[in-house]
């Protein structure tokens, strides 16, 4: 493969702020913010911390968001191919000059809408912007040469998996896990690479509305520019096909007649058992879409509580729950192991925090940032939340138990470990309707592997048979 050449000639001292462009250099907004964005990233930053910008147009913002989500996903196979580019070894360059050629090999590879010239153009004025002129020639050297061998670039890791992990994009670690972790319920390493393709794309938004408010929700959005479409299942769900104007910019929102969720979690609501449920519990609640639905569930006649374990998120769950209009909920505000004994539920959702393997499209950059010893530490974690709070549960009632995880240790071996110390519990695994496809069910619960349209998850229904 042809490389270009490093430049030799001395670096300019006192660079400019990553970003920056000279008043003769052109870069276009969108460009310009995705660089900030994803240096900001690469110190440490989430993707939501970085998304919130000012002043861009929607076509700008459009592909703001293809290319910061994009370059963040695509991280790993982007640096192999511009390794293979470069004479000298790609990590070792200024993280400046990575992200402006990351940015613009990902336009060539993956945004075909976009003209090859202006994706090296304004890559090349990016890099010269961040005050490393001399890297200026050899960046536009190596953009030049990908465009010209893309069609001939070709993967070789040091195996099977490694290669596949390089071609989707993630840890290796993380794809040998999961072609051999989950084989048992149904993951091999031929229905392996759909998931992997889903975590690279960018999935849909659901809206769940009020309950017989769905058709009041499309008018009202409507008359926004904003189009929605109802789903045959979960009932109440909608999603969104198109937003020319704000979504969140009409009394609709306002008034709380729907809140974003996804997908997934409106099927586990769906999915769970409703009969004789009086009293409900919501005990990670923040910010607000279960706890809302277990209430819109239960009617004007059942009680919900709510609980969340970080202040941060509880004024955002108050804040939710306000605008929904649904006071009745009690948000409990205390630790929940100060929650009196005589508090007993008929239904308690643990939506436990964890590593968050079955969500990586939208945590784009998660999948960089997890370690596999982690896994081990968030199982501890959530077998101690089913350990405090089963006790306040009614006999015959329902302990529902989940994750946006796809690993073993947080979701079966978990609620295998917790029916082995704790008998007098009987599994009731939800069923769902024959249609909904990518569900793998096992004698512990139901599995949701990630889509194009959807996120990953687990969920286990157990149910308390004696006091």
């Amino acid at each position: 493969m042809v490389s270009g050449s490093m430049p030799t000639g001395p670096r300019p001292t006192g660079p400019r702020p990553a970003g920056s462009v000279g008043p003769s250099d052109t870069v276009s907004p969108s460009r310009l913010e995705s660089a900030k964005a994803l240096l900001k990233i690469e110190k440490g930053a989430k993707v939501a911390d970085v998304m919130e910008v000012r002043g861009l147009i929607p076509e700008d913002m459009a592909l703001f968001r293809e290319i910061v989500y994009g370059c963040t996903r695509q991280k790993r196979l982007l640096d192999y191919y511009l390794d293979k580019l470069c004479q000298s070894p790609f990590a070792k360059l200024p993280v400046e000059v990575k992200i402006s050629l990351r940015m613009g090999i990902y336009q060539l590879l993956f945004l075909t809408r976009v003209p090859a010239h202006a994706a090296v153009h304004e890559a090349v004025n990016l890099v010269k912007g961040a005050g490393q002129e001399s890297l200026a020639g050899f960046s536009n050297a190596v953009l030049r040469n990908a465009e010209k061998q893309k069609a001939d670039f070709k993967i070789t890791g040091e195996d099977d998996m490694d290669t596949l992990a390089i071609k989707y994009s993630h840890p290796t670690w993380l794809v040998r896990r999961w072609a051999t972790g989950l084989s048992a319920d149904g993951l091999n390493t031929e229905n392996l690479e759909p998931v992997l393709a889903a975590n690279n794309k960018p999935h849909p938004v659901f809206l769940r509305s009020k309950p017989d408010l769905g058709e009041k929700v499309r008018e009202d959005l409507l008359i926004q520019n904003v189009r929605v479409e109802p789903l045959a299942w979960p009932p109440y769900t909608l999603r969104l096909a198109s937003h020319e104007g704000g979504l969140f910019s009409g009394d609709s929102f306002g008034q709380g007649d729907w809140f974003v969720q996804d997908w997934t979690p409106q099927a586990m609501l769906e999915m769970l058992p409703f009969a004789n449920v009086f009293r409900a519990w919501d005990v990670c609640a923040a910010p607000g879409g279960k706890t809302a639905g277990l209430a819109w569930k239960l009617g004007e006649k059942g009680e919900v509580w709510a609980t969340d374990f970080s202040p941060v998120r509880m004024v955002k769950l108050k804040e939710n729950l306000r605008r929904l209009g649904l006071n009745k909920v009690r948000v409990y505000e205390e630790a929940i192991e100060k929650i009196p004994p005589s508090q007993k539920f008929d239904l308690i959702w643990v939506d436990a925090p964890c590593s968050g393997t079955g969500v990586l499209s939208r945590r784009a950059d998660l999948r960089w940032k997890l370690k596999p010893e982690e896994i081990k530490k968030h199982a501890i974690e959530q077998l101690k939340l089913l350990e405090e709070v089963h006790g306040h549960l009614y006999p015959k009632g329902y302990l529902v138990y989940s994750t946006c995880s796809l690993e073993r240790e947080e979701n079966q071996d978990l609620i295998k470990t917790f029916m082995e110390s704790h008998p007098g519990w009987d599994l009731a695994i939800p069923d769902s309707p024959p249609e909904v496809t990518n569900l793998l069910k096992d004698k512990w619960g139901v599995t949701f592997l990630p889509t194009g349209d959807r996120d990953g998850g687990f969920l286990s229904v157990l149910q308390k048979n004696r006091n």
